[in-house]
């Protein structure tokens, strides 16, 4: 169960690819997490009317060893909330809790991870890849990145240095869809492997039909739907 913690506050704010935000606030000691969960944010009043209120939840694209800042992502959209995260100056309060979520990788991680993410679903892959790469793990990881086009693709260039500074790593961006050919390439060199599918829930159940239907085991299917927010 996810906890209540101290304000924290706005550091920064960037755009990292088109039309996809990145937000950093500051970490209270008290909030530790495993590389992949989310977290959930409140404001104290929006900028414009949003009928789904004050709070959101986000995953974390941040390391767990990053002890100052947690960092989060989002694609732009008339949304009252996410307007008014765009819009608060930095220093600006905003309420925690958490952490929460199963979709993790751990220093107990022992079996090959094969991450299926499409859009802003790249945010709780990308927190543990950098974790794996801090912490040197040498579990094998295959990135399968599913994008509308080239240039919305969020972190493209930090995931391709990981790929090649992490030689357990294979990542691999298509434009579209994934072919039948990438998942069964993937299923092939890692048989024993825990699928992790991240993204909105068209996305993730065209995924699970996809994997269901080259013999993939649902036991070893897991995933988080990214509901519109």
């Amino acid at each position: 169960m996810g906890l209540r913690h101290p304000p924290a506050t706005i550091v920064s704010r960037r755009r990292i690819a088109e039309d996809v935000i990145e937000v950093s606030v500051t970490r209270p000691a008290s909030f530790a997490f495993s590389a992949g969960q989310y977290l959930q944010i409140g404001v104290a009043g929006l900028h414009g009317r949003d009928p789904r209120g004050k709070s959101r939840v986000f995953s974390i694209s941040s390391s767990p060893n990053d002890t100052e800042t947690l960092t989060f992502a989002f694609r732009r959209s008339g949304s009252g909330f996410k307007r008014t995260l765009e819009q608060l100056p930095l220093g600006a309060p905003v309420r925690l809790s958490g952490p929460y979520g199963h979709v993790t990788l751990t220093h107990g991680s022992r079996r090959p991870r094969i991450l299926l993410a499409s859009g802003i679903g790249i945010t709780p892959h990308l927190s543990m890849l950098r974790f794996a790469a801090e912490e040197s793990l040498s579990i094998p990881l295959t990135l399968l990145y599913v994008v509308a086009a080239r240039e919305r693709a969020a972190y493209l260039d930090e995931l391709e240095e990981c790929a090649r500074a992490n030689g357990s790593m294979a990542f691999h961006l298509r434009t579209g869809m994934l072919s039948a050919q990438d998942l069964s390439r993937a299923r092939d060199e890692h048989p024993d492997a825990l699928w992790y599918l991240s993204g909105s829930p068209g996305r993730v159940l065209q995924s699970l039909t996809a994997l269901r239907r080259i013999g993939v085991r649902d036991d070893d299917l897991v995933t988080e739907e990214f509901v519109g927010y």
